[in-house]
């Protein structure tokens, strides 16, 4: 189905029939709670009548829904999208500076934190669904705002619900799986490969408690009887570093998305897991923009770039040279990535001209370097924005980070330019690096000055124990600023 056939109608009547065809099987589960699809369904046509009551069906009302992940978010926001309400999905843990900042862009008139105390108890046979009405057509996702400002980022109901729809399909979800959510359900990641596609194929969601630490993810993994797990490099990471990964002989696909998937990250865990993991690469504004569907025989060696993956169905891809042609395909070539996704072009409440500066000919800057072998897949290799000028000569920092991660010691590294406008900014950058005991500054300097040229090498080493996390498992560089400048 197109995306131009579908909308938040195809979801509540998909959820309608689930209710009708399949009531006691689980469509989520949350610790020692499993909501069944007859029970979702009840749960979300209370909902509704709660928030009409509430006037949260006012025509180009929108509302902010402070979600976590827990089946009581999920509910509020079928409530609110059934009753044409625009949700604008935020994180519940977010400070009263950071709501006020998305309720500006996003003309938020209202904050819900759902919760149970939303529905009251039922009393005598189900209630109906409210009469037929239309339901909103956008809601917003906010974007994680590791280095800028968050932006919220308005997405269409039909585009995303086709997206989510051919990822599912991409990844094989059937309703007899159990897919395993690591991350937030408020970011685009977990919204369109757990959320959405469990919704729409009748497999269970299983909502593993965020954050979390290794020890209790690898319980949910091995308690949950996952087949589908979705989650971060960081985190796959973590749970093989632990060592408490037990048998689980029920999975079958293992999604990896957020940041780059290292081949020696993936050779580690085909090894410890059996189960391959499986790269995707996606975008707040596009959701799914492809996924290596296919199992590489070798993952390759450390360093080397992950295998292509394919568009989703939708996406479009172009490569823009360095003068200034716009490439199909060119399996010899590199350039920044531009793409375009059928029905609907960004855009970012509050923000006009920034969706608008960021269109060259209805193609979208997505500010990531890559290649493009055939049509319809994509080699991602890194992110220009993040290329750092030193005396006229470029710095590529994922160059950089894998020779201080090649150092004896060194357990993660980011390498960066001060942000614009602070002091330092200019011919210099640094690495952030987490490492074990003994590593030393000098050490490292030494170690990277043997592998890349002088210009290449990090103006100052900041080690740390660890470095911090968003929410979504990427490091906070905007955090890790803050606190070497403060």
């Amino acid at each position: 189905m197109s995306a131009a056939d579908m909308s938040a109608a195809d979801l509540l009547t998909t959820l309608a029939w689930r209710a009708a065809h399949t009531p006691r099987r689980a469509a989520l589960e949350h610790r020692s709670t499993t909501v069944t699809w007859e029970e979702l369904y009840a749960r979300v046509t209370r909902a509704r009548a709660r928030h009409r009551t509430a006037g949260d069906r006012t025509p180009g009302r929108r509302v902010g829904l402070l979600g976590s992940n827990h089946p009581d978010t999920v509910v509020a926001l079928l409530a609110v999208t059934a009753n044409g309400t625009e949700a604008v999905l935020h994180d519940a843990r977010a400070t009263a500076h950071e709501r006020a900042r998305t309720a500006a862009l996003a003309t938020v008139t209202t904050w819900h934190a759902p919760s149970p105390d939303d529905e009251p108890p039922p009393t005598g046979p189900p209630a109906a669904a409210p009469g037929p009405e239309r339901p909103a057509r956008y809601f917003g996702l906010v974007t994680s705002g590791t280095g800028d400002e968050p932006k919220v980022v308005r997405k269409h109901w039909g585009v995303t619900l086709a997206n989510a729809a051919a990822f599912a399909d991409a990844a094989g979800y059937g309703p007899d799986d159990r897919v395993l959510c690591t991350t937030p359900l408020h970011h685009a990641y977990a919204f369109g490969v757990a959320l959405l596609p469990a919704l729409l194929t009748g497999a269970t969601l299983v909502l593993a408690p965020h954050p979390a630490g290794p020890a209790t993810l690898a319980a949910a993994l091995r308690d949950s009887g996952a087949t589908v797990v979705q989650s971060v490099p960081f985190l796959y990471r973590a749970l093989l570093d632990a060592g408490r990964l037990t048998p689980a002989p029920a999975l079958r696909v293992c999604v990896s998305a957020g940041e780059p998937l290292t081949a020696e990250l993936a050779r580690d865990w085909r090894g410890k897991v059996g189960v391959p993991l499986r790269d995707q690469y996606g975008a707040t504004e596009f959701g799914q923009i492809a996924f290596c569907a296919d199992d590489p025989d070798d993952p390759g060696s450390p360093g080397e770039q992950a295998p292509a993956m394919r568009l989703m169905p939708g996406i479009e891809a172009r490569l823009r040279t360095e003068d200034g042609r716009l490439l199909e395909h060119d399996p010899h070539a590199s350039g920044e990535l531009y793409l375009r996704q059928d029905g609907t072009e960004v855009t970012y409440w509050g923000l006009p001209g920034l969706g608008r500066a960021g269109h060259i000919d209805g193609w979208f800057r997505t500010g990531d370097t890559g290649r493009l072998p055939t049509p319809r897949t994509v080699v991602v290799e890194g992110r220009t924005t993040r290329r750092i000028s030193v005396a006229g000569r470029k710095v590529d920092p994922d160059e950089v980070e894998r020779a201080v991660r090649a150092a004896p010691g060194v357990i993660e590294c980011k390498v960066a330019a001060p942000p614009e406008g602070t002091e330092g900014h200019g011919d210099r950058f640094v690495a952030f690096v987490a490492v074990g005991p003994g590593v030393t500054e000098t050490g490292l300097r030494r170690h990277v000055a043997r592998t890349l040229s002088s210009y290449k090498v990090p103006t100052r080493f900041h080690l740390r124990d660890a470095l911090p996390r968003t929410g979504s498992g990427k490091v906070h560089l905007a955090r890790l600023w803050q606190e070497v400048t403060a």
